[in-house]
Parts: C-alpha cells; sequence; structure tokens
C-alpha cells in the first residue's frame, strides 16, 4: 500500500457542533507527545513544537484543508519533523520521529471518517501500488477511527520501528511496523496529496 490518508469529501455532510479547545501535555508513554502552543492558523492553535519519546519535534507546516467548491473547513493538518525539510522524499525516508496531526474544524461520524481513509486508500492506491501485506494494518487503522467533533486532534506518530494513533492524545492503535505511518504521511506529502497548496505549506515550499 502507498500513501494512505484522508483525501477527499465524505459521502454525507459534515455536521457543524461548537468549538473544543483541545490541549495536551502528555509524557507518562513512550512516543506519546508533548506540546507546546505557538501559532494559529484558520482559528486553530497549532503547537510550534512537540516532544516525542524524548526528542524535540518542530512544526514544519501547517494548512487548513477544505472540501468541496464550497471550500468546507474540515482541519488544520500539521507536520512535526526532527528539523525543518522541504525534501518530501527525505522526509519519508528519514527514521522519523514525525508526525502528523490533524485539528478537525468538523464534526463527523465513525463512517464517514472511515470514508475519508477509503478514499485516500483509492487515490494513492488504485494502480494496484499498495502492498497487500499491509492490508491487515490497514484494516487496523479503520478500525480505529472514531466519530470527530469540532476540537478533537487525530496524530498519526511514525518513529524508526512503529506507527501509533492517537486520538485526542489517547493511544488507540499501535503498529510494530512504520511502513503504513509513512504511506499516512506520504498522502500529505507525496505525489497525490489532497490538494498541492495543502502540500507547499506542509513542505514550506512556494506554489
Amino acid at each position: 500500500m502507498t500513501a494512505i490518508a484522508p483525501a477527499t469529501a465524505p459521502s454525507t455532510a459534515w455536521t457543524r457542533r461548537p468549538l473544543l479547545r483541545y490541549a495536551a501535555g502528555i509524557a507518562a508513554m513512550p512516543f506519546l507527545p508533548t506540546v507546546a502552543r505557538a501559532a494559529t492558523v484558520s482559528g486553530v492553535a497549532v503547537p510550534d513544537s512537540m516532544v516525542v519519546d524524548g526528542k524535540t519535534l518542530v512544526l514544519n507546516g501547517a494548512a487548513l484543508r477544505t472540501l468541496t467548491f464550497l471550500h468546507v473547513r474540515i482541519y488544520v493538518v500539521a507536520l512535526y519533523l526532527p528539523q525543518r525539510s522541504a525534501d518530501s522524499q527525505a522526509i519519508l525516508a528519514s527514521p522519523g520521529p514525525k508526525v502528523i496531526a490533524l485539528h478537525y474544524i468538523h464534526s463527523g461520524s465513525k463512517d464517514q471518517v472511515q470514508d475519508r481513509y477509503r478514499e485516500g486508500e483509492k487515490v494513492n492506491c488504485g494502480g494496484g501500488g499498495c502492498d497487500p501485506a499491509l492490508q491487515a494494518d490497514f484494516d487496523k487503522l479503520m478500525a480505529s477511527a472514531a466519530p470527530v467533533q469540532e476540537g478533537d486532534v487525530t496524530e498519526f506518530i511514525v518513529t524508526a520501528n512503529a506507527f501509533l494513533v492517537l486520538f485526542n492524545g489517547r493511544q488507540v492503535a499501535t503498529f510494530n511496523d512504520n511502513r503504513l505511518g509513512n504511506m499516512v504521511i506520504e498522502g500529505f506529502i507525496g505525489s497525490h496529496p489532497p490538494s498541492p497548496e495543502l502540500r507547499a505549506a506542509l513542505l514550506g515550499v512556494p506554489m
């Protein structure tokens, strides 16, 4: 499988809910990030750094994700790396840790979140480029999906030997292989991102 990440609109409209403020300060378990707030992107507070497994990661870039011609605001996505880089291939090849964080601005059901994973898989794996051996991991990722509300945060943490998924600071899935995690990151900064503008913002390069 290559580059699995939310890519297109869910099958039904996402409903707007009151904004919930997310605050994280988790360091009790290995790999769980401790974050520091700084920048604001489209009204969402985005930490300018976080600590994962004792390593400080810096904000490489952040962007607003919108859908449809109405430009419906869905989430703000942020990429964290040990050091800033504009080279997508070098980022994907690096051992990490590295993190993609989704700060939701719209709410949606579990089925809608899963629809987004499926659409990402279709866009990025439709040509048969996905490794069938990772199908079980993808199914596990799908099962970990939860309904989201405004203010919720999903973090995809990739280390040299593992891939973890956190939802509002709670670990919801662990994989003893980082390939699926790198594919998630590739879905945002690879050849089939949600949008060219979003990819450029995450990499800090001009359009």
